[in-house]
């Protein structure tokens, strides 16, 4: 989907723009919103991602190896990583309010799927099952995940592929149950796409649909970010997530909205 010049201005989506982003999460579970951060963070996100990636793996490339050149980072609770543009987007704030209601909640730290030079497919896979898997009834979405795509996503640096309705497709097994992985057989009776996009696209994607990362033949990684949303009644209420060792000024860059959401806190000894 691509955002009118109002809109970006605004930090809104009009009422049928999020009828439609709502309509096709539920219907082929996921949308695109093609170009929703700035170039600017943009450049800056995929910098310190790029730094925090190199750290990791200087020195494990084994471990990369084992995943097929597929990997990744969790985010530091600092700046830029936690800019609102990223942690609390106003578009996508819109969409997953409408999608699972006024009470959703995500969690901190998040982070990243990177598709390294010489990465291999994927096997094709759920990021979760379905909730209720012997009833063979698909209920709404539960969990949503938000990708920002740092990269520019094309078929020569591994896009995401995607099978478009397969979250509705309840498990045909107790293997695909536990293991969340989808078989060639079933997934190729299914209708599949590459998710092509421009750098700065953001994917709402219900964590029921079939995807997987595929190989990069370029010699530049392709990453995007990864934060994941609830429904309220994943968690209860009450839960807290304490950062009392976060650093003041870390803490200070949280909005209270933010801090309401991530269900932050800082306790203090009595």
């Amino acid at each position: 989907m691509k955002l009118s010049r109002e809109e970006r201005k605004a930090g809104v989506l009009t009422q049928s723009t999020e009828k439609r982003a709502t309509q096709l999460i539920i219907d082929q579970g996921y949308v695109v919103l093609e170009k929703a951060v700035p170039s600017n963070l943009l450049k800056k996100v995929r910098k310190a991602v790029n730094q925090a990636l190199g750290f990791k793996y200087r020195a494990t490339m084994e471990e990369l190896a084992r995943h097929r050149r597929h990997g990744g980072v969790s985010s530091p609770l600092s700046m830029p990583f936690i800019d609102p543009l990223i942690i609390e987007n106003p578009f996508v704030f819109q969409i997953l309010g409408s999608i699972l209601g006024d009470r959703f909640f995500g969690c901190l730290p998040y982070g990243c799927n990177t598709s390294f030079p010489g990465s291999e497919a994927q096997n094709i896979h759920r990021d979760c099952g379905h909730i209720f898997p012997e009833i063979k009834v698909p209920v709404p979405p539960l969990l949503i995940v938000v990708n920002i795509a740092l990269d520019d996503f094309k078929v020569e640096n591994g896009a995401t592929e995607i099978w478009p309705g397969s979250h509705l497709l309840v498990d045909s097994e107790k293997y695909e149950t536990s293991t969340l992985r989808i078989s060639n057989e079933r997934s190729s009776e299914k209708h599949s796409k590459q998710l092509i996009m421009p750098a700065g696209s953001i994917v709402l994607r219900d964590m029921r649909t079939w995807h997987r990362g595929m190989p990069n033949r370029t010699q530049e990684p392709r990453t995007m970010l990864s934060i994941v949303y609830y429904r309220q009644y994943f968690l209860p209420d009450n839960f807290l997530a304490d950062v009392s060792n976060l650093p003041e000024e870390s803490w200070n860059q949280f909005s209270e909205k933010a801090r309401a959401l991530y269900r932050l806190t800082r306790f203090t000894s009595s």
